[in-house]
């Protein structure tokens, strides 16, 4: 366990190390890159092993494709792209200034990532992927709440990098606060809204520069011609993976009046495909008795709560007749529960939606154009067509959120330009046509200005 000397030092370290002298040139970027994804590879059984003792437990298909997969696609992804994100964007100007322009993309520094545990590697390592891709070097404090991942993130990364370019803290809030309260080149966190806002006005007094990834109350929209055969299953995927705790689950679902039940009875099927082998628990005790005390507001005012069949110890649930005043419908749900809420028209759905800021929409219907359409007028970070989740797997989209979902985004080449500095550089053409720029001003040069004015 780390505590608040140990940032510092670490602070002190990777701010020392750096300069634009010491910048590593893209080929050492793109080695250190395939060194990681190599003890990716090797450490796989220890990851999964750590993360599953974490969540006891983790469902190994979902550390490998939502964690480890991933992280290696890309991986390869940002090697293969990576020459040409980092090369120098130049071009010759004749009108108003003859020269050339360039745009340089250098490192912002010491940079420092803030890490949940709902996908303890993914989210740890790829802003570390885009981070050192751009140069930087980094310090990375994972989640206290998976102390088994960080400790595995922790002999990963010391395999990997000298404790110059990048350094792993560990430890519980006063180590997180102590590291956002240091100035940085720049500063990513992934976790609420509510610990965000504190994070952002800590790097503030630095004037450091945030990327927040933040929560948010994702809506899925079954538009009247969706088909719950046809759909379900994919707002039920999204829904239950990691039993719920993804920042861009489906958080409720809107359904055409007088067609919940059948909704429900979807879901549930799809639900009940998923074994102990297959399923993930809730993080701790907390999380789970969180929970139970929203599903019992929720019953208590009427609703109607379903829960799947199937033997883990927190099985999905769905609920209808839901009171709209209840903790699931205010708060951001974070577990395997996804309440139903009906409409008579769409338009209603977009009323109700208007002052929502969610990280992900999503919407449902059989004709895709309609869907399309239709999510063009909802606010959010991301979203997706007649899919869940899916957009994050594109690693040429950007991920973030807009307004209380957060601000910034990463992944690909916008991670790439999220943690470096577009230096602008203007080189004058040689001759003698500055000098028009220098009193005493000819009545040529006030002549032309008054031209280019007009």
């Amino acid at each position: 366990m780390s505590d608040v000397d140990d940032v510092r030092a670490a602070h002190s370290r990777l701010t020392a190390a750096f300069s634009l002298e010491t910048v590593p040139p893209v080929r050492a970027r793109r080695d250190r890159l395939r060194q990681l994804a190599r003890a990716l590879r090797t450490r796989r059984a220890d990851l999964v092993d750590a993360v599953s003792r974490d969540f006891a437990p983790r469902a190994e298909i979902e550390t490998l494709t939502a964690e480890l997969v991933y992280l290696q696609e890309g991986i390869r992804h940002t090697v293969r792209h990576l020459s040409g994100w980092a090369r120098a964007r130049t071009s010759r100007v004749v009108r108003p200034l003859p020269g050339r322009t360039d745009i340089w993309f250098e490192p912002k520094g010491a940079v420092a990532i803030l890490s949940p545990w709902n996908y303890p590697l993914q989210l740890a390592l790829m802003p570390l992927v885009a981070a050192v891709a751009a140069g930087n070097r980094v310090l990375l404090k994972p989640s206290e709440r998976s102390p088994a991942s960080a400790a595995a993130l922790d002999r990963l990364i010391g395999e990997v990098f000298p404790p110059d370019e990048v350094a792993v803290v560990t430890g519980g809030a006063d180590v997180a606060e102590a590291v956002a309260d240091l100035p940085w080149g720049h500063l990513l966190f992934t976790g609420s809204t509510a610990t965000g806002r504190r994070v952002a006005a800590a790097a503030a007094a630095t004037l450091t520069p945030v990327t927040l990834e933040l929560g948010g109350r994702n809506p899925a929209i079954a538009l009247p011609g969706a088909d719950p055969a046809i759909h379900a299953p994919m707002i039920a995927w999204g829904a239950w993976l990691n039993a719920g705790q993804t920042c861009v689950a489906p958080n409720h679902l809107w359904v055409p009046e007088g067609t919940q039940d059948r909704w429900a009875e979807a879901l549930l099927d799809r639900a009940e495909c998923f074994g102990p082998r297959d399923y993930t628990a809730m993080i701790d005790d907390g999380a789970g008795r969180r929970l139970r005390d929203m599903l019992a507001e929720a019953e208590a005012g009427g609703a109607q709560v379903r829960h799947a069949r199937t033997g883990v110890p927190f099985p999905p649930a769905v609920l209808t007749d839901v009171p709209s005043d209840c903790a699931l419908l205010r708060e951001e749900i974070f577990g395997p529960v996804l309440p139903i809420l009906t409409y008579a028209d769409p338009e209603e759905v977009l009323r109700a939606e208007a002052g929502n800021a969610p990280l992900a929409a999503y919407v449902f219907d059989r004709d895709a154009g309609q869907a399309r359409a239709f999510l063009g007028r909802i606010r959010s970070g991301g979203g997706a067509v007649n899919a869940t989740i899916l957009h994050l797997a594109a690693h040429d989209l950007p991920f973030g959120g807009i307004g209380t979902s957060g601000q910034g985004a990463y992944h690909g080449v916008r991670g790439f330009r999220e943690f470096s500095h577009e230096r602008a550089v203007f080189s004058a053409a040689r001759g003698p046509w500055t000098r028009l720029l220098l009193p005493p001003y000819p009545r040529m040069m006030r002549k032309l200005l008054r031209r280019m004015a007009s």
